[in-house]
């Protein structure tokens, strides 16, 4: 039985109705749900309470996860997805979520306990006291103020006496615990106090592997350890053991058809239990799903069959519509950063606009036209989060806009250059009180942005020298690049 005008409508419309803001913080009101798991196989290791470091740009579920870890129901849908975790022996508290409230460890607390002029022992010592807090927590002991575990870490003795009792606790319980940091890129917002924390932090999280019941887990930005000035000894043991969140396609494409398999909406997944029908494929159920036993999760071959289904084969029509490329590859390869990395944000952006484009079709639920509008939607929302974690993003790339790329390194800075974007975004920092993309000492050229921008995958070099940038940046800062798609108006 193939599916119908209507059905197609059905699935187009449960496509546009996928909640577009799926950000999540640790704690608190956005914070990860059982309904929205979708946990793919190379996720496994970012929730493993024996890897110390998971590092992920935004928008690839750091807090998402560290959200998961820290609620007991979604914790459990965890421990079903992946077994040998052991996550149903473990309790987790949080160490630092980079939200000010009275049960939370955020800046505020990191202010109030670390001076201005603190130095590396001062720094050692509240992270010490965020792990004797969160312990204490975990075994019933109800002091969540922080004045009185700073005054245990500050002495070795007293620290290491206590973490010794804690931890034997927590055996005679039976359990494990892992204390989780997230949204560390929130801890200070200037490089010296920044990089300060940083070396304090990883030197805490190396010493704790003398506890074996007590475990933490840091969720760190990738340009935080690729700071070049950070002289932690240890610092590459911990970045080689390190997990790096990443989706590859086959688990974007899983995450999309499982967010139809799942609808509430009854007609929109009746017509999807008929597309796949037609495949010889069957509509997957919240188990098989978690658990990746659903074809659609790990399947390529039956995943490029679906999206023909849903989008047509290729982004062009007619005889030579395949030199256009093919509708399951053209999103991803479009959405990647510099890094060759697509956040599940950008692809399920892509997706929702697409599907709300244009006049419905009658023969599948997104056109290629609407696959090329929700690049140029995804790319806006990319650029938008990105200048959350980057307030100077947007005051960088605006004085690129009209350039043809790619382009000689000198017409890039000199662009910079003619609109004095280097001083008027360190001021600008200053003012605001933010991080800008290179310390403020010395005088920064523009080589010294390509590199910042470079590091966290908004521009590239290509084998030429010739910078570029890719598509999910380029089309929302309106840079130009023949045959590309065409940037926002």
């Amino acid at each position: 039985m193939k599916p119908t005008a209507e059905d197609f409508h059905a699935i187009r419309n449960a496509l546009a109705n996928i909640p577009a803001e799926i950000s999540s913080d640790a704690v608190g009101a956005n914070v990860a749900r059982s309904e929205d798991i979708y946990a793919p196989e190379a996720h496994a290791a970012a929730l493993d309470p024996t890897a110390p470091v998971v590092i992920g740009s935004r928008g690839t579920g750091k807090s998402f996860w560290a959200g998961v870890l820290g609620q007991t129901d979604t914790r459990a849908v965890a421990a079903q997805s992946f077994p040998r975790l052991g996550l149903n022996q473990v309790d987790v508290e949080f160490g630092f979520t980079g939200l000010n409230g009275p049960a939370q460890i955020g800046i505020d607390a990191v202010n109030a306990c670390l001076p201005k002029e603190g130095g590396a022992e001062q720094a050692k010592a509240f992270w010490w006291a965020t792990v004797l807090r969160a312990a204490s927590l975990a075994v019933g002991e109800r002091e969540a103020k922080m004045a009185p575990h700073m005054a245990a870490a500050s002495d070795w003795e007293s620290r290491n006496d206590k973490l010794a009792d804690l931890e034997l606790r927590v055996q005679k319980g039976g359990r494990k615990l892992l204390i989780v940091y997230d949204a560390l890129d929130r801890m200070a917002t200037d490089w010296p106090r920044r990089r300060l924390l940083t070396e304090a932090l990883l030197e805490v999280a190396w010493e704790m592997r003398a506890f074996r019941s007590i475990r933490v887990k840091l969720f760190f930005r990738p340009d935080q350890l690729e700071d070049d000035s950070l002289r932690f000894v240890e610092l590459p043991k911990l970045k080689t053991g390190a997990v790096r969140l990443e989706w590859s396609q086959i688990d974007l494409y899983g995450m999309v058809y499982s967010r139809l398999a799942l609808t509430t909406d009854q007609a929109a997944a009746e017509a999807f239990k008929i597309l796949l029908g037609h495949r010889g494929l069957k509509l997957g159920g919240q188990s098989e799903i978690i658990t990746r036993n659903w074809p659609l999760s790990r399947n390529r071959k039956y995943q490029e069959q679906v999206m023909a289904d849903l989008a047509g084969p290729f982004m062009g029509s007619g005889n030579f519509g395949f030199k256009k490329g093919r509708t399951y590859d053209w999103a991803f390869r479009h959405l990647a950063d510099a890094f060759e990395e697509v956040t599940p944000r950008s692809f399920l952006g892509l997706v929702i606009s697409a599907a709300k484009y244009g006049f419905p079709p009658d023969d599948r639920a997104i056109t290629a036209e609407g696959i090329r509008h929700g690049l140029r939607a995804a790319s806006k929302t990319r650029v938008d989060q990105l200048h959350q974690d980057f307030p100077w993003i947007k005051g960088v790339l605006a004085p690129l806009a009209g350039l043809l790329l790619p382009q000689e390194e000198r017409a890039v800075f000199a662009a910079w250059s003619s609109a004095g974007t280097i001083s008027a975004l360190m001021d600008d920092a200053s003012a605001k009180g933010y991080l800008p993309p290179f310390p403020p000492q010395g005088k920064p050229s523009g080589k010294d942005l390509y590199l910042a921008l470079e590091r966290i995958g908004v521009m590239e070099r290509r084998k030429d020298d010739r910078i570029d940038m890719p598509d999910v940046f380029r089309v929302a800062a309106k840079l130009l690049k023949k045959g590309a798609t065409a940037p926002l108006g």
